[in-house]
């Protein structure tokens, strides 16, 4: 809902000094591995630049309590979610923060061009006029990994008096993009050598095809594997998935229908509808080859397949450099996509994003604010999955904070409001794949929920050697995993195989999306906030994975988390078997 700037003026103070200004945001130097280019590289000034204000909101510990509250099983307000408007009746920022920032803005002939979108001022200005207005310099800094450039600053300032008012400005400081959590594409290999099935298939269930299942990963392994062959949800009962798309990354719908006469082939005259967020596409002709639409089609051809036949939702969200220079002003997709939902009246019950960035490359101001944004979508009666990440414990283990060894963890999987599933591979038995990502956050302690699971890691599973590399009293993840390796996908027309966790998220999204059409069916509320429920009713529903070992960095030798007996940073919790699921959520037998 957007409100008129007149409107909120009205009976707001005369104008006033906000007082000095001070600094409100720095870094000492561009997080790795982008690099300021040479001086030749300047931002022109009139191009065309907008910026995001967040105003802080109100009783933000009470309402997450009432958060936790509608989304622990036992709790009398279990599944009580909240509408939009209670939301925002119960957090938005204070009249005095909108009329303080609006008074500022008015000050540089601005609110004219200002939009008040609930806890959001968007300002459509130029560059020269942004500096201004935060007393800074925007520069072009470039990515030494990808080449891509970015006009970002190290430090702007705001007028003291707005410093209580004001959560973050955008875009500012933060430089990373999230990434796909996917490697790369697979069209020829080899089984795997000397790899021993534990059993038949006829020991294991519903028909599970080992040997073919060891090898690569289709829609079949999935279902017989996880236990929800025979079941199907419901296309009427209003129940939705939502795939997340970012980085121009294009959903292909003739690669979605050859998916589904393949691998899916009693899910006819079926297609996934489109919403596009900020500019966002969705190109079907494959623009730039294959790459750009890997990720968006094993996130459809998999989250909407598996959890056929419930309605199936793209968003695209945009964020792209101005046709006349190449390098980028705008790429806040989380900051947009979250916005975007928290409007809609309706929001799907379940979201899978397989993208990501490192922690230590977040702004923990801009980790915080998004992380609150996940809190207001798990209010709404919405699951939020997010893949942990492609690089076990972390790659680099000097890229956070250079004069010392620490871990690396993801973001979003790190924020305490999303589920973050974990990779693993094979069927007889199932492993914990090396890559899958996992481990503490540095941004958010760790929660009540998963307390007695971690600490029991801690306590008694932990190598006490390697502690000292990552935050113990951190937000512990992933939460729970799902296989990620080798997937059937169709990519322009042939079949690919494509590996991360950004295939275990929407694997395991469909899981939750049949289990909340199995709810919504049954006269029951959605599940919403996950975990609490992951981490005590139901744990009965989920097989832990006891072998394996993620990988860590080259600095650290024997670094990574191994799977073992319980939670662990690998594979968390375990992956799902569906009958003991429904049976722990409805109670009904399969």
């Amino acid at each position: 809902m957007k409100f008129s700037i007149i409107t909120l003026l009205i009976g707001a103070a005369a104008a006033t000094s906000q007082g000095p200004y001070r600094v409100f945001e720095e870094l000492s130097s561009a997080p790795e591995p982008w690099i300021l280019k040479d001086d030749a590289a300047k931002v022109d000034q009139d191009l065309s630049f907008k910026l995001r204000i967040h105003l802080k909101n109100r009783n933000v510990a009470s309402f997450q309590q009432q958060v936790l509250d509608v989304s622990t099983p036992g709790h009398p307000s279990y599944g009580r979610h909240f509408s939009r408007e209670e939301i925002h009746s119960m957090i938005a920022p204070s009249d005095d923060a909108f009329a303080s920032v609006l008074d500022w803005l008015e000050s540089y002939n601005l609110t004219s061009r200002a939009t008040v979108e609930r806890g959001w001022i968007v300002i459509d200005s130029t560059i020269g006029e942004v500096e201004t207005l935060l007393d800074t310099k925007y520069q072009v800094f470039e990515n030494t990994e990808t080449g891509k450039k970015a006009a970002r600053t190290l430090a702007y300032s705001l007028p003291a008096g707005l410093h209580a008012y004001i959560d973050i400005v955008a875009p500012t400081i933060k430089f990373s993009a999230p990434k796909p959590q996917l490697s790369t594409i697979v069209k020829d290999f080899e089984a795997p050598k000397n790899l021993k099935a534990v059993g038949t298939a006829a020991d294991i269930h519903d028909g599970l095809d080992v040997v073919a299942c060891n090898t690569s990963t289709t829609v079949d392994c999935i279902q017989a594997l996880y236990k929800f062959k025979h079941f199907r949800g419901s296309r009427r009962n209003g129940n939705q998935i939502g795939l997340a798309g970012f980085l121009e990354e294009y959903a292909q719908h003739d690669d979605f229908a050859q998916f589904l006469t393949t691998y899916v082939p009693d899910a006819y005259d079926v297609d996934f509808s489109e919403v596009l967020i900020n500019g966002g596409l969705n190109t079907q002709d494959a623009t730039g080859g294959p790459q750009n639409i890997v990720e968006a089609n094993l996130d459809i051809q998999y989250g909407a397949g598996l959890a056929y036949p419930t309605p199936s939702i793209y968003f695209s969200t945009g964020g792209r450099p101005p046709e006349t220079v190449d390098y980028e002003l705008d790429n806040e997709p989380y900051l947009e996509f979250l916005t975007y939902l928290l409007a809609m009246e309706k929001i799907p019950q379940t979201i899978s994003i397989s993208y990501g960035d490192n922690e230590w490359g977040v702004p923990a101001s801009y980790a915080l604010t998004v992380c609150d944004l996940f809190a207001q979508v798990a209010a709404r009666g919405v699951t939020v999955l997010a893949s942990s990440g492609d690089s076990g414990s972390g790659s680099n283990c000097s890229s956070t904070d250079p004069t010392k060894l620490l871990y690396t963890p993801a973001f979003p999987a790190s924020c305490p409001w999303v589920t973050a599933v974990g990779a693993t591979r094979y069927v007889a038995p199932e492993l914990a794949v090396s890559f899958s990502g996992g481990g503490f956050s540095d941004f958010f302690p760790r929660p009540a929920w998963q307390d007695a699971d971690v600490s029991s890691w801690l306590s008694t599973k932990a190598d006490p050697a390697y502690t000292q590399y990552f935050n113990v009293s951190g937000r512990a993840y992933p939460d729970i995993s799902a296989q990620g390796v080798y997937f059937h996908t169709i990519l322009e027309g042939e079949d690919g195989l494509v590996s991360g966790t950004s295939a275990s998220a929407p694997a395991f999204a469909a899981v939750v999306a049949l289990l909340n059409s199995d709810r919504i069916s049954n006269g029951l509320a959605p599940f919403g906030f996950l975990n609490p429920w992951l981490y005590s009713v139901g744990k009965s529903g989920l097989t832990d994975i006891v072998v394996g070992k993620g990988r860590g960095c080259t600095q650290v030798p024997g670094s990574g988390f191994p799977a073992v007996v319980g939670w662990d940073p690998v594979t968390g919790l375990g992956t799902p078997d569906f009958k003991k699921l429904r049976l722990a959520s409805t109670g009904i037998a399969s």
